[in-house]
């Protein structure tokens, strides 16, 4: 695997830091309340420098999520291989979130379901998740998957993230809520009464 150019690292890194300060302000001042201007401001880069990471304010909270996306799929796709995939996901979930919990993704997560024009952000955002997650997938089933059963399998996980996700979002609730996850795995794993 070719390793990541320096100046692609930097990129990465000033994106994330652009897109935590975009967080920042739109949890105090609203979605609506803040300008691309304000943003670039906040993260001390020029406007001009803004438009050349984020084609608009719409797209400025993605790295966030596909910083964690990155450290999720990794952490899957460390378990130990005779575990099976929904207790793997389940343990990387619980390991993640205790690292973040949700009152540290509570903003995010209540920003990308409550503003209609970040709602299609995070809906594209699951799709990278769920094409990230089907190499893993690929790699730790227990048994032969052909193509279209690795990618729903990949996108029932995505799922299951969503709903517990949004379900602890809607009840307020400030724990990761890795019981709910588990419970939605298996019941997916069992059929989902299908």
């Amino acid at each position: 695997m070719a390793r990541v150019s320096l100046v692609e690292r930097r990129r990465t890194q000033t994106r994330l830091e652009i897109a935590k300060v975009a967080l920042e302000l739109f949890a105090k001042d609203g979605y609506d309340g803040v300008t691309a201007e304000t943003i670039a401001e906040e993260s001390g880069v020029s406007l001009r420098t803004f438009y050349r990471y984020f084609s608009g304010k719409d797209e400025v909270l993605s790295p966030i999520m596909t910083s964690a996306t990155e450290r999720l799929v990794g952490r899957i796709a460390e378990r130990p291989a005779d575990e099976e995939l929904h207790t793997a996901v389940e343990r990387a979930y619980e390991q993640q979130s205790s690292d973040v919990g949700l009152a540290g993704v509570s903003p995010l997560i209540g920003l990308l379901t409550d503003v209609p024009t970040l709602r299609a952000r995070w809906i594209s955002d699951l799709r990278v998740i769920e094409d990230a997650l089907v190499p893993v997938v690929r790699q730790r089933a227990s048994r032969s998957l052909d193509d279209t059963q690795v990618r729903l399998t990949a996108a029932v996980i995505v799922t299951a993230f969503r709903v517990t996700l949004e379900l602890s979002m809607r009840q307020g609730s400030e724990e990761p809520r890795t019981d709910e996850l588990g419970r939605a795995l298996r019941y997916l794993r069992d059929g989902a009464a299908l």
